[in-house]
């Protein structure tokens, strides 16, 4: 009984008015319209008169068609960690949402699987699309949910929803009138519209004056030209094919590569800041990934604490912060064998021996905040040689 009554509470407090959250914060009442994607948790949700396409986490178990929902919105549904809630109890994270403005119906797939004839309420288009949409080939005569950015016409840079590519696929060229497909018939001429594929793999190594990025290079029909980086100091959605107006070479904070190698030094970056990364391939023609890179992060600051007794040196990095933990990594020494120690205010609080690994964690517990904090690493060889490096930090 008592447990129901806070439940009852808490579920008061969800749907107050809006001033109790401020203008930033609003719980919606939602039905699960239809179950998309059941293996991968997307739904189609209806809030008034606009439909979503909603991914969501683990916790609220398995979602029917006319499920009542609940949704806790932050400013607007974007997938920008909103919070779902199913019946009395359960409750999961949402990490993708997306307004859908349509249906395409799929007509006729090219053998080429590279494109395809949709309708668009009844008008024929062939439509261009991304590596990662291939599955398309199996939605003969079926319907794909659309995003449409602008105007009535269907136009490269909107989007549909593929069950199993995980997000939704960009479309990379339309033509307003059908054809009949065929393995040779070609783009139009002169016409490069088949976009590079999206690197992978992003790697961001701190040091103390620099950050390395690496990634595995992406591909093209025609040759990899150059690369663009987004070096910025938060996360931000990816903005690639909702927009065609937006070229991710002409966004802020982001840096052209010189070449077309998979890698590059960034210098001049602010000290002490957390930055985000992403990365996407321009082809010869101008053509640019669907999608940006999957986020790598590094902590301007890195830390090095160094000491050499003897080569090989044991080198320990403080390579990211986040709002809740600190991550450190160290250099794996082979034929070493790792013991890790974290000491506050000269007491040590942690302490593990035999390790392998080559990272840890630690927690912002509340009891650790304003004290000094001292990281111990040191790595020991069969010829009893010992190797020590210590990160000094706070927070």
């Amino acid at each position: 009984m008592v447990k129901r009554f806070l439940f009852l509470i808490a579920i008061a407090i969800l749907l107050a008015p809006a001033f109790v959250f401020g203008a930033y914060e609003r719980a919606v009442r939602v039905t699960a319209t239809e179950v998309v994607d059941a293996l991968n948790n997307f739904i189609l949700v209806q809030d008034y008169d606009e439909r979503y396409l909603i991914h969501h986490k683990t916790g609220c178990g398995s979602v029917k068609e006319g499920d009542p929902l609940t949704l806790v919105i932050r400013g607007e549904l974007d997938g920008n960690q909103e919070t779902l809630y199913k019946g009395d109890y359960a409750s999961c994270t949402v990490d993708q949402a997306e307004l859908i403005t349509g249906t395409l119906v799929v007509t006729i797939v090219s053998a080429s699987d590279t494109s395809t004839s949709v309708s668009d309420n009844g008008k024929p288009y062939r439509i261009y699309y991304s590596e990662r949409c291939k599955g398309i080939k199996n939605m003969n005569g079926r319907e794909v949910y659309l995003r449409k950015y602008g105007g009535s016409e269907l136009r490269a840079g909107d989007k549909f929803f593929l069950p199993g590519a995980g997000e939704m696929c960009s479309i990379t060229y339309v033509q307003s009138e059908i054809f009949e497909p065929s393995d040779t018939q070609p783009i139009p001429a002169n016409i490069d519209v088949k976009r590079p594929t999206t690197p992978t793999h992003l790697r961001a190594i701190p040091t103390t004056s620099a950050v390395y990025l690496y990634w595995d290079a992406a591909t093209d029909n025609v040759g990899i030209d150059h690369y663009v980086i987004s070096a910025s100091l938060y996360h931000r959605d990816d903005p690639v094919a909702q927009d065609p107006a937006v070229k991710p070479q002409e966004m802020p904070d982001t840096i052209r590569t010189q070449s077309n190698r998979p890698s590059m030094r960034i210098d001049f970056l602010e000290p002490d800041e957390l930055y985000f990364f992403r990365v996407i391939a321009v082809d010869s023609s101008g053509n640019e990934s669907s999608y940006w890179s999957e986020e790598a992060t590094a902590f301007t600051k890195s830390s090095i604490a160094q000491i050499s007794l003897e080569n090989p040196v044991l080198r320990l990095f403080q390579a990211q912060e986040t709002a809740s933990s600190f991550l450190f990594r160290w250099n794996n020494l082979s034929g070493y064998k790792y013991s890790v120690a974290l000491e506050v205010d000269n007491e040590r609080v942690f302490a593990d021996s035999n390790w392998t690994q080559t990272y840890i964690q630690i927690a912002k517990k509340p009891e650790r905040k304003g004290k000094k904090l001292e990281l111990i690493v040191r790595a020991l060889n069969y010829r009893g040689i010992t190797q020590t490096a210590i990160a000094k930090f706070s927070f």
